[in-house]
């Protein structure tokens, strides 16, 4: 099982534009992490777990999810741990 942390920012977000996003992503199993300090202005941290996708694939389909909220998303993806 890998475990991978994702952030999906955009230009100029609103507290909808967030929220919108975690109604999208939760169905696919995207878990929001605690945000830390003011950051969650711009971008959302969330973890995500899988036993079946690589990174790009991951990342693929944050980007995806994320464009459904907002045209141009920022996505950064990188692995976070492997569990045995």
């Amino acid at each position: 099982m890998t475990i991978y942390r994702v952030r999906v920012g955009f230009h100029n977000p609103s507290a909808l534009t967030f929220r919108q996003l975690d109604e999208i992503l939760e169905p696919q199993r995207f878990w929001r992490t605690e945000s830390g300090g003011g950051t969650f202005r711009y971008f959302m941290e969330y973890e995500y777990e899988s036993e079946l996708r690589d990174l790009c694939a991951v990342c693929e389909l944050a980007y995806s999810q994320a464009c459904k909220v907002k045209k141009c998303p920022l996505v950064l993806v990188e692995e976070k741990s492997k569990a045995a």
